[in-house]
């Protein structure tokens, strides 16, 4: 009896939890998944009417849809790839007891805690091709031939935009790596350095596969970050110079603007599938390889 009033009192601390994700998540995700396939103007209840899938067909017929899969994809996998290359350096790097440690990864995951809009606002004036301070150093080192456009060429503001991300994130992947690292036992270490193990041997054999679990969250949060990127090129570019840095999310912003609600869900469901399609997948083939501690 006291059991069964234990269970009961555990599931009932679990009912306000529940309750505002039913109100908060799922209940807009299904009001959201039934407006795809609506045809709405606005919030003129008398104009809708039911559409089938013409919302998801007027998704693709969009001019600039296909270069935005392409930038959503271009910039997924760039900022993913480094920002878990730094993210790993950083994390091997400061996953030892020194005197400015505590101190340096602090500075390192600062940026996360920036809010984006302002990093992208204080990035556009830094990368401003006449006044920018980046541009401006560069010519006063001498470097003036590398001084470029920065959101403002078409071939390079995509890639200007990925690198304002990395430097955002990689400091958040850091410390999702290195609290990993620090679960491993210091025992695998002293074996192995009896056995004589130099460090990258050690990284690569007890490091690495040991770390799969920490280094999986990582990589997904940081593909499905880069997939559905919008506050930081909305507030940097506005999908600009023409569609230069248009993404999935930027339409996504465009069709709710405009007041085609329904074509806005309907883009909206098509990219949480893509993400799902890419994430799912990769998830599951690094946690088949992960090894238990």
């Amino acid at each position: 009896m006291k059991k069964n009033g234990i269970n009961r009192y555990s599931y009932s601390l679990a009912v306000p939890g529940l309750l505002l994700y039913i109100l908060f998540f799922i209940i807009p995700a299904i009001g959201g998944l039934a407006l795809s396939f609506i045809k709405i103007l606005g919030f003129n209840i008398s104009s809708a009417r039911f559409g089938g899938i013409q919302n998801y067909l007027d998704v693709f017929s969009q001019p600039n849809m296909r270069g935005a899969i392409f930038n959503s994809f271009i910039f997924a996998v760039v900022t993913t790839v480094f920002k878990m290359l730094i993210g790993l350096t950083l994390a091997v790097a400061l996953n030892k007891k020194l005197a400015f440690t505590n101190a340096l990864r602090t500075i390192f995951f600062l940026p996360a805690v920036i809010n984006t809009v302002a990093v992208g606002l204080i990035f556009s004036s830094l990368m401003h091709p006449a006044n920018g301070l980046i541009n401006g150093f560069l010519k006063a080192v001498g470097l003036g031939t590398l001084a470029q456009s920065w959101l403002v060429d078409t071939h390079l503001a995509i890639f200007s935009v990925c690198a304002i991300e990395i430097w955002k994130w990689s400091g958040f992947t850091m410390v999702i790596l290195l609290s990993g690292m620090q679960t491993i036992g210091r025992e695998y270490y002293e074996a192995a350095e009896i056995d004589g193990a130099g460090g990258w041997t050690k990284f690569r054999y007890i490091t690495f596969p040991l770390l799969l679990p920490a280094f999986n969250n990582a990589l997904i949060l940081n593909i499905i970050g880069g997939l559905k990127v919008f506050d930081l090129i909305q507030a940097t570019t506005q999908g600009g110079p023409g569609s230069a840095t248009e993404v999935f999310g930027t339409i996504i912003f465009k069709s709710f603007g405009s007041g085609r609600l329904g074509e806005g869900c309907a883009a909206s469901i098509l990219l949480a599938l893509i993400i799902a399609a890419i994430a799912m997948p990769t998830y599951k083939y690094i946690a088949d390889r992960e090894v238990e501690m």
